[in-house]
């Protein structure tokens, strides 16, 4: 056959081939070394194989391969049994080297076939390896993101660059392939503490090589790929983090509940029933925390609860940082003086050195039990009991969680007395609901739709038509149309006078002794099923909890403390609500927050990590 026909020629098309391998039920995709490392013949044959650190002069022992077996291969999602059948002991020679009968006996308990010893001083990690067609690859495995949370997943460039490729092509559906590398390959350290940590980015931050897509089609289609990593993600990187996927977001940023959702499909929640809305427009990284034992964080944003409201729905522990605290470039919000990262995870214990790295750059936060030896724990009236009695009972076992562990009271407050009696804008603005009305969303509102704006008139220029916009972001607009220049300063300064308030008078920001925090309940506990009738488009005051710490610019850490029961439409059986307590602190006491929640939940009896699935 003549393949290159007259006036035809052939190009530098590069045709990469994609090597899968399922082992058991459990497929792998094979990503290749940099260098064939291991030394196998050249064959097409697939050899597994389990890869054993050594040095010239080491005495290998039976006590030493099971270590190696119970502490690292064992305790690993990728590795599986049958990688053993052969064993590479890697870094010495036979003649260097001795292998103690007792390590043999191990080794045939393991059902090794055959070990080999490669001399090898290309650096190598541990762990499970596979061998074929003359190359050494590592075998990352495949899981489903059955979910739906992500718009994308990512793998390794061929080239081992660095960069990172879209898996497959995006269709942004269910069951979505993503792979993850072996854990056995990272080992945390001071330079790299987030070695091998497994991470989703919400797809409004800039990842090198791909395009930001806010979940809105025009958007995407609109921009090109992005040409550098946002600030928040590059430090990730830079501290061995490996990023799995972007994860999905409501549509531009603001509410879309399942209903509303018209070009792709809304993340599923775990929990409960697994009917219940994932919430929130950082609903994906939250759905993707509760629902899969592969994936370690996931970094969202948050405005005014977009951050929070995923954390309570889907039952994870999340913190919304000191605003200012780290570098934003690469994150596409809509109001600077709210948008800033979060991060969700299922551990809080892990919080603190998480975010410790993650603010590398920033001046140094306050640090638990030195700078601020002391507390005081409000308890806001406003806010708390909740209409909902199984919420508040939570809620109140936190609180005197958060006593023992501090060793004081709390001391009850009502804002909206306090206010009236400071009269901090005048005895003409005494009601703080009526003063916060507007308050907290009219700046937001006219600042995103002016930021928008270009980019309608950019797609309209191109394309010769008007984007589509969904009809929650159309309403939102429409209020934005009638704020004026002059009301949005208007409304700005009362959010400004609001903040100071709360600085001075409420958490006290500049005591030389004590940090002032306050519990808040996110939401009323109750059940709300993707396929409700949609509720009414509304403004959210900035009298609500959710608007406390953007109007404050403070930390907000947000844990899960328990669940309530309700009976499924869905399943006809009880089924488990999840429900959180946020704490609030004075700007910088983020690593402060997270000490105390912790520690407030281990005395109060509180579980300090969330399973997946159906159950917290």
């Amino acid at each position: 056959m003549q393949l290159l026909r007259d006036g035809l020629k052939s190009s530098n098309i590069p045709v990469v081939e994609e090597l899968s391998i399922t082992i058991g039920n459990v497929e792998y995709l094979l990503i290749p070394c940099s260098v064939d490392f291991l030394g196998f013949p050249v064959s097409d044959e697939v050899v597994l194989t389990v890869v054993y650190l050594v040095q010239p002069g080491d005495e290998v022992t039976q006590s030493d391969l099971r270590n190696f077996r119970t502490s690292i291969l064992d305790k690993d999602d990728v590795f599986q049994p049958d990688f053993c059948r052969n064993v590479v002991f890697y870094g010495s020679s036979d003649d260097k080297l001795e292998l103690q009968c007792g390590a043999k006996e191990e080794l045939e308990s393991w059902n090794t076939q055959c070990y080999t010893f490669v001399a090898n001083k290309a650096t190598a990690p541990p762990g499970p390896y596979v061998s074929t067609r003359g190359k050494t690859w590592q075998p990352w495995r495949v899981y489903r993101d059955h979910n739906a949370t992500l718009m994308c997943a990512f793998k390794p460039s061929p080239d081992q660059a660095g960069s990172l490729v879209t898996l497959d092509t995006p269709e942004a559906g269910t069951n979505q392939r993503v792979i993850v590398p072996s854990r056995c390959y990272f080992k945390p350290s001071k330079e790299r503490p987030l070695d091998g940590a497994r991470i989703t980015i919400k797809d409004n931050i800039d990842i090198t090589g791909h395009k930001t897509t806010l979940c809105n089609r025009a958007w995407q289609e609109l921009y090109p790929p992005c040409k550098k990593n946002a600030h928040c993600v590059q430090v990730l990187i830079d501290a061995g983090a490996v990023i799995v996927g972007k994860a999905k977001l409501m549509a531009m940023i603001i509410r879309e509940e399942p209903l509303e959702y018209v070009e792709f499909t809304a993340p599923f929640n775990p929990r409960g029933d697994g009917y219940q809305v994932p919430s929130g427009s950082s609903h994906g990284g939250a759905a993707g925390i509760a629902s899969y034992e592969w994936l370690d964080f996931s970094i969202g944003s948050d405005t005014n609860g977009s951050g929070r409201k995923p954390a309570q729905y889907n039952g994870c522990y999340s913190i919304r940082p000191t605003h200012g605290i780290m570098d934003t470039t690469g994150v596409v919000g809509q109001f600077a003086e709210f948008d800033m990262p979060v991060i969700f995870g299922r551990d809080i214990s892990r919080f603190s050195e998480f975010i410790s790295v993650w603010y590398r750059d920033s001046p140094k936060p306050r640090i638990p039990d030195s700078v601020f030896p002391k507390f005081k724990l409000l308890f806001p009236l406003d806010y708390l009991p909740t209409i909902n009695n199984a919420q508040t009972q939570l809620l109140v076992s936190f609180v005197e969680g958060l006593e023992r562990a501090l060793g004081v009271e709390r001391t009850e407050i009502s804002l909206a007395d306090k206010w009236k009696a400071d009269i901090p804008d005048g005895s003409e603005n005494d009601d703080l609901a009526e003063y916060l009305k507007l308050t907290g969303s009219y700046p937001y509102y006219y600042d995103a739709y002016h930021a928008l704006q270009p980019f309608c008139k950019e797609y309209q220029e191109k394309f010769d038509k008007y984007p589509f916009i969904h009809r929650a972001m159309q309403w939102q607009w429409s209020v934005a149309k009638k704020i004026s220049e002059r009301e949005r300063d208007f409304y700005w300064r009362r959010s400004e006078i609001y903040r100071k308030w709360l600085l001075e008078e409420i958490f006290e920001d500049d005591s030389p002794d004590c940090t002032t925090i306050m519990v808040l309940p996110i939401q009323e506990g109750h059940t709300n099923y993707r396929d409700v009738e949609l509720p009414p488009y509304y403004i959210l005051s900035g009298y609500s909890s959710l608007n406390m710490s953007p109007m404050m610019k403070a930390p907000e850490v947000t844990a899960i403390v328990g669940e309530i029961e309700y009976y499924s439409i869905v399943t006809k059986r009880d089924e488990p609500l999840p429900i959180a307590a946020s704490v609030i602190g004075p700007p910088g006491s983020d690593l402060v927050l997270v000490d105390v929640v912790e520690k407030g939940l281990k005395a109060a009896h509180m579980p300090t990590e969330v399973r997946t699935g159906r159950f917290v």
